[in-house]
């Protein structure tokens, strides 16, 4: 069920990172469930270009339009399933928390409230597997 979701996660998120500043929460080591969220907070303001509590359908577009240029300006190849992705609903911030919890969940393997070294590893490994799956 998240393993799509992920990887259009992963994608998103990186070339959020790439192409826009968020106030700095630590990339590397141990992350909390208080600092995902925290991190899910800006990225759901980030994506709300307008402000208003949800991210629309038109701003979803613009964000994967966005990704899909910054991925091509890096010689990156786009993924099929990320360029047949079409927007079909408005996402309350509520809904958008409420998926960061459940990403979180799933992506903290042993229940600990820590995402730590080995589960960012297994993460890593596992998106970069798809992306060049996807790739072929």
């Amino acid at each position: 069920m998240f393993k799509p979701c992920l990887l259009a996660l992963a994608l998103c998120s990186s070339a959020a990172f790439a192409t826009d500043t968020l106030p700095s929460t630590p990339l590397m080591g141990d992350i909390t469930k208080a600092q995902f969220m925290e991190r899910a907070e800006q990225r759901f303001a980030q994506q709300d270009k307008n402000g208003d509590g949800v991210i629309s359908v038109a701003e979803k577009e613009a964000a994967l339009a966005k990704i899909e240029g910054v991925m091509k300006q890096a010689g990156k190849p786009v993924p099929d399933r990320m360029a047949q992705l079409k927007p079909r609903r408005d996402t309350s911030k509520a809904q958008f928390m409420a998926r960061q919890e459940k990403l979180f969940a799933h992506l903290d393997k042993n229940g600990d409230g820590v995402i730590g070294e080995s589960e960012r590893a297994e993460i890593k490994a596992n998106l970069e597997k798809r992306v060049m799956e996807a790739a072929q």
